[in-house]
């Protein structure tokens, strides 16, 4: 499932991993630039939709920070 929220991009699957059992996936991406916010991976039973639904509320929660996504710790 892929989700515009605030000028971010949210990718979500639900996809079976090489040894069989089904992971979700996920990536965040800046819209303007195209900055890499997260991205990884978890063995869960939770659904897609719920997995955006934590997502928006960090994207909301990452816009407060004076420095949303930690990018000056990684200058």
């Amino acid at each position: 499932m892929q989700v515009v929220y605030k000028a971010h991009e949210i990718n979500v699957t639900k996809e079976k991993c090489l040894a069989g059992y089904t992971m979700l996936y996920w990536s965040i991406f800046r819209i303007s630039d195209g900055f890499e916010c997260d991205s990884g991976c978890m063995d869960s039973d939770d659904t897609v939709r719920t997995i955006v639904k934590v997502f928006k509320g960090r994207i909301d929660a990452e816009l407060k920070e004076e420095d949303p996504w930690m990018e000056k710790a990684h200058e």
